[in-house]
């Protein structure tokens, strides 16, 4: 009987009543355990590392015949990397669900499922401020002072959530850097010095100076940012990316799995930096001008396309900004050469219009009155907020989800500060989706995935011919072509030499080829019709039989017969 290890049922969500909401990931993994146990031909469950905290990190693989599932171009769904999106494992999960009722899919495809890649930010410690939802648990000196993990976030009021304190009109050596903002006196921005504005407000993260340095919350539990310590534009100089490029063991594991398993030729990555809601800028580039930050101009077609897909799918509309720098999507895109996209699942939904105001039906209207068309009044616009997503986001908590979604700032005496407001958002309100929608986020992750199964590269033999040209010499003349919808690589892996070629290889000896190349290696084939020529010239007797072989390591090789002018295309593919 497979068991998902006891150690991973120490995984819960944080005290936060409103994250509490969310299915936990320990329920979801004992779902996936189910799953896989109701499916043991199709299903199957595995470790491929640990966290920093020897938390398993589990691999789910689904195929037609898991014996066979190694053999078979595979698609990869990573979830569980930020810790401020914890209902992404219950979603891929789901997802797992849907795909085994996919039996097409499965008969062509694997599926490698990793639900919780990063295990640490759903222990209960560790998932708590915003700040450090996706750090994992190895401590860290943050504030260099010989101390590990001595003043962390605190719920420091009792409310059952970390969220931020404002201190109004603080000293000349803590000056004030933010004002309540006009347009939504509940959020706060840095002065419009257009608008003779001027701060009057110091931010901090719900804390206490527990070591007496004078700084708040500076140095809390854990840790190193796992999406963020991948090779791709590494950020060097963030303390959260880790000392070193891969210097933790679940970005180790995370790259040690996809260099051991070269048949992926799809990727979806369910985090916080989103590819698919709008497409990434493709003509920025890195400091040195060579490097595209996100996207090549060369892919931006096939991503738009694909983005276009996921928004029809999923409906949804918004996602958030962020910096992909260092993120496993970026790596197994540019560094890989895998078509890798990556969602945050779920973007901010529109509030329910503003209620208009009651009419009073029972009034009493006197006939006898004048009518007197009252001249319009035209009342100065609101002035807009500065941060209108976040704007946005406290509409929809106080109009859809009765207010749940902030805290308001109420008053607190804290023991080194003096008099302070402690509110703001809850940890994972913008970002975790309602249990109600995982369901329908889930059914647009599995069509997803199944769409781009169905699009994956095809690679084929095709006009293969042979003419005898003169005595024991026969001009052979191939194609190979990809009539799937993506390319073998992206245009970032070509440019990188990163991704597997394509190897034709024809069987005469060397010193029998009297034009054309042995061995060719072909970089990639775009998608749609991609397609390389090939010709030789062969001294061969007319009974001795050639073999032409075209490989490609994500779906195997294709192998022809020519014997004399008489030529035999492959009918199947050889693992």
């Amino acid at each position: 009987m497979l068991l998902i290890p006891i150690t991973l049922l120490a995984l819960r969500l944080a005290t936060d009543p409103l994250v509490a909401e969310t299915t936990s990931v320990c329920d979801a993994m004992a779902q996936a355990n189910t799953i896989v146990q109701n499916n043991r031909a199709r299903a199957s469950i595995a470790t491929i590392g640990k966290s920093w905290t020897g938390q398993p990190i589990e691999l789910i693989t689904l195929s037609e015949s898991v014996v066979d599932a190694e053999k078979k171009p595979a698609i990869l769904l990573v979830s569980g990397l930020d810790g401020s999106r914890p209902s992404s494992v219950a979603i891929s999960v789901a997802a797992i669900k849907k795909l085994l009722e996919m039996p097409e899919i499965l008969k062509k495809n694997t599926f490698y499922v990793i639900p919780c890649a990063n295990p640490d930010v759903f222990l209960d410690t560790f998932m708590k401020s915003d700040g450090r939802a996706n750090r994992n648990a190895r401590p860290v000196d943050e504030d260099r002072d010989g101390r590990i993990d001595e003043d962390p976030a605190r719920d420091i009021n009792a409310d059952g959530a970390i969220t931020m304190m404002r201190r109004l009109n603080p000293p000349a050596n803590d000056p004030p850097t933010h004002l309540a903002d006009p347009g939504e006196p509940r959020l706060l921005r840095t002065p419009d010095t257009t608008k003779d504005q001027r701060a009057i407000y110091t931010l901090y993260t719900e804390g206490l100076d527990s070591d007496l340095d004078g700084l708040i919350a500076e140095d809390d539990i854990g840790g190193v940012d796992i999406d963020r310590n991948f090779p791709h534009l590494w950020p060097e100089f963030n303390p959260s990316a880790g000392q070193f490029q891969l210097s933790e063991p679940e970005s180790q594991s995370l790259v040690k799995f996809v260099l051991e398993h070269p048949r992926i030729i799809g990727a979806l990555v369910i985090g916080r930096w989103d590819n698919l809601v709008k497409t990434p800028d493709s003509k920025t580039r890195d400091v040195t001008g060579k490097t595209p930050i996100a996207l090549d101009s060369g892919d931006a077609a096939t991503w738009e396309e694909m983005g276009r897909e996921w928004r029809e799918l999923s409906g949804q509309a918004r996602s958030t900004e962020c910096d992909p720098s260092g993120s496993f999507a970026l790596w197994l895109y540019a560094h890989r050469g895998i078509p890798t996209f990556s969602t945050q699942a779920w973007g901010r939904p529109d509030a329910s219009p503003v209620p208009a105001a009651p009419v009073d039906p029972t009034a009493p209207v006197d006939p006898a009155a004048p009518v007197v068309a009252a001249a319009p009044a035209t009342p100065a616009p609101p002035e807009k907020p500065a941060d209108e997503e976040a704007a946005g986001w406290l509409a929809w908590s106080d109009r859809d989800q009765a207010g749940r979604g902030f805290l308001p700032w109420t008053p607190f005496n804290h023991p080194t500060l003096g008099p302070v407001d402690i509110g703001g958002f809850r940890f994972g309100f913008r970002t975790d989706p309602p249990p109600s929608e995982i369901p329908k986020i889930s059914d647009a992750v599995a069509a997803f995935l199944s769409e781009l199964a169905k699009r994956q590269p095809k690679i084929s033999l095709c006009k293969l011919t042979s003419k005898l040209t003169a005595p024991g010499i026969y001009e052979i003349e191939a194609e190979i072509v990809n009539d799937g919808w993506l390319p073998t690589v992206t245009e970032m892996g070509r440019i990188n030499h990163q991704p597997a070629p394509i190897i034709v290889r024809l069987s005469t000896p060397k010193d029998r080829i009297l034009s054309g190349q042995r061995v060719t290696i072909v970089d990639g084939l775009t998608g749609a019709g991609g397609r390389k020529s090939f010709r030789w010239l062969v001294q061969t007797p007319s009974s001795e039989p050639i073999i032409l072989e075209a490989t490609w390591k994500p779906s195997g090789t294709y192998r022809a017969s020519i014997t004399g002018e008489k030529v035999t295309l492959p009918s199947e593919v050889i693992p």
